[in-house]
Order: structure tokens, then C-alpha cells, then sequence
């Protein structure tokens, strides 16, 4: 099956245009589920690296001991302790984390999220939420664990995007009884076919990205460090695109003179953006701190890599009236 690299002037049609019309979250509203005690800087990744790509709004959705050291962080989140230890388990908190997903365009659910018995529970029916209400919704790091458990929690929900890396991978691959192969692009497009079309972006040395008919491969050189926190910007930065998709497939806004993208490609574009975007910040990242590259590093540099790959082709598109 062949693979290509989209133009930036299609990926630049998911992107919202800013006009003097925006109210306060028409760029987008997501949320990221995740943040335990011992894991706080992921979620705050994910949903700060959303806000530095131009979503309005960015939630944190976590447990309480780690909403304080959470805000703390920054004043732009809105953070909810919502998530429950199963010793603290309070069924009313899952209401109220619906009544904040009833506003979003995205959720990215995993990271930090640990595995606590209560937590899972309460991430198992966010998914299930999100699903119902058709809004897409990026897996990643301990979510991932979920899929290999009972992979029916996302099977054929084709707004879901899976984002393992190489050993979750493995473990995706053996849950679903995929052969490893060596060539991993097709290994990638087995599991995503196998659960029924979701996106899978397989992380590597290149990131492979398929919903089990088509394959995008992103080659974008990235840094040379491998630091813990990389894959939840890119899981904020896939969760914006995608919210963006959302929106786009409503009809929000259209470029003149653009082709429209079709609604089953969406994901996979708003994917592939994703992974340019995270992996230029790395190398920006890595090219003025080199060994001393930290995720801190690559989220400094994520509005940086968004204007050198969009900025000119934005001021080219013009919103359509």
C-alpha cells in the first residue's frame, strides 16, 4: 500500500481562521484526563501544548492530590480534580466530569493517569462518553493498557486516535494477535483495521500513521533526545488538530478556493499535522539546548514550529464568506 506526505496547504485548511467574528472557544475546547499524584507533568503537557498551537481552552480532568500542584504549574488551565482514587470513589464526580465534556471538541485521555482500580474505572466511561457523543478522543501512555484488556472499548470508533510507542505497540500487536513484521508500516495498518478503523500513530524513528486504509508516514526530522514528556505534547498537539477536525467537519469555517477534505481523512491529516509540528519543536528544542533538552524545552518551542510551517501558507488561505 503506498504512502505519501500531505501538502501544508491541506493540513492548513484544519486549522481555524482568526477573524475579528471568533468568540471564546471557537478555536477549540479540550481536555486532558490524567495527572495521579505521582505523575502531575504529563496532563499539563498535554493541555498546555494545545493552548501554545491556539486552542482557547484547555481542561485538566485529575485526581485531587495532583489538581493543586497542577495549578500551580499555570493559571491558563482549568483544572479538575474530578478523577477518584477507588478508596475515595464518589460516584457524583463522573457527573461532573460529563457536564465539562458536554462543552469540548477533544479529549486526550492517559497521561499520568496511572493505574489505580478508580481512576481506570472513571477514564473506561470517559472514553465511553466521548464515544457517544462523537467527539474525538486521542489514547495514549496508561489508556493504551485499557485497548489490550478489551479492545471493544474503542473498536470501530473511528474518532478515536491511538498513539503507542514501540513497546505498547508490541503490546497492541500481541493483544490483537497481529504478527510482527518487519515492515511496521503494514503491521501498523493491520491493528487499526483490526480495530475497526481507528488512527493508530505508531511513534518511532518515523511516525506511522493509519486508520487501516490509508498510511501517512511522517518523516519530519526531530531532536536527538529522548526525554520522558514528548509523547504528551504531541498527545495536546493531536488533540488540538483533531478538535479543529471537529469543528471543520461542522462547517465552521472553509477557505476559498480550498478543495474540501473528505470527513474519513480528517483524523488522519489533523494526525500527521501533529507529528510535524511535535517533532520540528524537538529539533528547534534540541538545536539551541542539545543534551540539555528537556519537554520543557520542546514546549517552548511549539508556537515556534507552528509559525515556520503554517504562518505563510495561513496568510495565503482566505476564509471564505
Amino acid at each position: 500500500m503506498s504512502t505519501h506526505q500531505p501538502r501544508l496547504q491541506t493540513l492548513a485548511q484544519l486549522i481555524p481562521p482568526l477573524t475579528t467574528d471568533l468568540h471564546k472557544g471557537d478555536c477549540g475546547r479540550i481536555a486532558s484526563v490524567g495527572g495521579c499524584e505521582e505523575f502531575t507533568g504529563a496532563p499539563y503537557f498535554v493541555a498546555s501544548a494545545s493552548l501554545r498551537l491556539g486552542v482557547d481552552i484547555a481542561y485538566v480532568i485529575c485526581e485531587n492530590q495532583a489538581a493543586s500542584v497542577i495549578k500551580g504549574y499555570s493559571p491558563d488551565l482549568i483544572v479538575n480534580p474530578y478523577l477518584r482514587l477507588k478508596k475515595n470513589k464518589d460516584t457524583e464526580d463522573i457527573e461532573k466530569t460529563f457536564a465539562v465534556m458536554e462543552k469540548l471538541h477533544s479529549v486526550s485521555v492517559g497521561s499520568g493517569m496511572g493505574t489505580d482500580e478508580g481512576i481506570v474505572d472513571s477514564v473506561v466511561r470517559i472514553i465511553g462518553r466521548a464515544r457517544q457523543r462523537g467527539i474525538p478522543a486521542v489514547l495514549d501512555a496508561d489508556s493504551l493498557a485499557l485497548v489490550c484488556k478489551d479492545p471493544e472499548i474503542i473498536k470501530g470508533y473511528s474518532d478515536a486516535v491511538l498513539t503507542p510507542n514501540v513497546p505498547e505497540f508490541k503490546r497492541l500487536c500481541q493483544a490483537l494477535n497481529v504478527e510482527e513484521k518487519e515492515n511496521d508500516v503494514e503491521c501498523a495498518r493491520l491493528v487499526a483495521e483490526k480495530l475497526g478503523g481507528v488512527t493508530i500513530v505508531r511513534k518511532g524513528k518515523v511516525d506511522v500513521i493509519t486508520n487501516g486504509s490509508k498510511i501517512l508516514v511522517c518523516e519530519e526530522p526531530g531532536g536527538l533526545r529522548r526525554c520522558g514528556g514528548q509523547g504528551d505534547i504531541l498527545s495536546g498537539a493531536i488533540a488540538t488538530f483533531v478538535a479543529w477536525g471537529y469543528k471543520y467537519k461542522q462547517g465552521a469555517w472553509k477557505y476559498a478556493g480550498s478543495d474540501h477534505i473528505d470527513p474519513q481523512d480528517v483524523n488522519m491529516l489533523a494526525s500527521y499535522a501533529a507529528c510535524m509540528i511535535t517533532r520540528h519543536a524537538s529539533f528547534l528544542a534540541y538545536d539551541e539546548c542539545g543534551r540539555a533538552t528537556m519537554s520543557t524545552s520542546v514546549l517552548e518551542q511549539v508556537d515556534i514550529a507552528f509559525d515556520n510551517k503554517f504562518e505563510q501558507v495561513l496568510k495565503a488561505l482566505k476564509p471564505k464568506k
